[in-house]
């Protein structure tokens, strides 16, 4: 048995954030909550993303009006999404490789400023009247590379913001500043575009990566992270070393098959709501917006939650209750046949789901080696956002075969037997 193999099997499902077993003394419960915001470095960053993160949702609503008004194709807006999709399925794990190999806060200095001028040549060609939709999804296309390698290096990144023992409630406060972002931003691009018109809210946007910047000169004492020197390897190879190592490990394989696994079957009832609400719910778009952020709310409601709490004991246990919860509340969503009750359940999709995903990270960092977390954490990351399309296009298809219900259902059940047949593989 190898030492990675051995080190993860000794944590099993009874994972502990400390090291070699030793207690850590317990903080008053009011010390704990939002504990993560007493490190320095990680507030200046999350304050920097929470207004970063506004930005970027007021860019995604304002760019999807200006392509519809440009050309009034559905497919147009498809084709910009995928656009931006296509780096973050295909360069993710070479952008891991890279945080492993260079010093990650300057790496993350550089694809933010990247980004900020790619927003604002978008706001530019926008308000000089030039822009064209090939412009909009090469701009996209070239976001998406660029976030290839900015997501892998800010998670991998989080650990040395903060004390181990603040991590989960880190990870939780992230969620929480994306999501509150989420439903928040979108407001804010109405308000913006009806008042300073589509450019004005891209140059807002551009705006919003000078308070991630900012944070980011002002972070002091990160240490830097990177492959031995004394063992110069090509990119590929540095890859390659990643992958064996997730393959050897298995709490860090069954963590990434997890991920998967609820990407493909439990996330893809998002793309389902039109179709339930109107073939099954027989409601209008108003109930459907209703619907679409009811999870949205759910999620930021459980990491909110999460952040209070601070740490969290037993985190194998506390995923994979999350992940079985996750799976019974969308069952018995597929079941619903009232607005109130399906809105209540799609809540709690959204409080299960962020306590599972916020586990598997927490694990997956507390567990990888500091040399290794850039390329764990973009494979986390490609099975976030690589495989939730897959499952679309899957669900999808069986939807029109059994109907709806009947395939949020069954895909919701499959991603139960993964949780059970996770714990099984956890507890050997």
């Amino acid at each position: 048995m190898s030492a990675y193999r051995a080190t993860a099997v000794a944590r099993g499902v009874r994972f502990r954030e400390q090291a070699a077993g030793e207690a850590v003394p317990q903080a008053p419960a009011a010390a704990r909550r939002f504990s993560a915001l007493r490190n320095r470095n990680f507030a200046l960053l999350w304050f920097g993303l929470l207004v970063s993160n506004s930005g970027s949702w007021m860019q995604l609503v304002a760019q999807g009006v200006l392509v519809y008004d440009l050309t009034r194709s559905a497919f147009a807006l498809g084709l910009v999404s995928f656009a931006r999709a296509v780096p973050m399925m295909v360069v993710t794990p070479m952008g891991g490789v890279v945080a492993d190999r260079v010093p990650r806060l300057r790496l993350l200095k550089v694809t933010q400023i990247t980004a900020l001028c790619l927003a604002l040549v978008l706001a530019v060609l926008t308000s000089a009247g030039v822009i064209t939709v090939w412009q909009i999804a090469l701009l996209s296309l070239l976001s998406g590379t660029v976030n290839a390698f900015d997501q892998p290096t800010r998670q991998a990144l989080l650990p040395d913001l903060v004390r181990r023992e603040d991590l989960t409630n880190a990870i939780a406060l992230n969620s929480a500043a994306w999501q509150g972002a989420a439903m928040f931003g979108p407001a804010l691009a109405g308000l913006a575009i009806g008042w300073v018109g589509i450019a004005g809210a891209f140059y807002a946007n551009a705006a919003s990566f000078l308070a991630v910047v900012a944070a980011l000169l002002l972070i002091r004492g990160v240490p830097e992270r990177s492959v031995d020197a004394r063992e110069p390897r090509g990119l590929f190879d540095d890859l390659a070393q990643g992958l064996r190592y997730v393959r050897a490990t298995r709490l860090v394989w069954t963590l990434l098959v997890l991920s998967v696994v609820t990407s493909v079957f439990g996330r893809s009832y998002v793309q389902l709501l039109p179709a339930f609400a109107g073939a099954v719910l027989h409601v209008g778009p108003r109930e459907l917006g209703l619907m679409m952020s009811a999870p949205g709310a759910g999620t930021l409601a459980g990491a909110t939650a999460l952040g209070a709490l601070g740490d969290v004991r037993r985190k194998g246990g506390v995923l994979l209750g999350g992940m079985a919860l996750f799976s019974v509340t969308l069952i018995l969503f597929s079941m619903s046949r009232s607005l109130p009750l399906a809105l209540v359940l799609l809540f709690l999709t959204g409080v299960t789901s962020i306590v599972f995903s916020t586990m598997l990270s927490s694990m997956l960092q507390l567990t990888v080696p500091g040399h290794m977390r850039g390329r764990v954490m973009s494979l986390l990351t490609v099975s976030f956002q690589g495989f939730g399309p897959v499952g679309a296009l899957l669900t999808g298809s069986l939807a029109d075969v059994i109907g709806t219900p009947r395939a949020i259902a069954l895909a919701a059940a499959l991603m139960a037997v993964g949780a059970a047949l996770a714990s099984a593989r956890l507890t050997k």
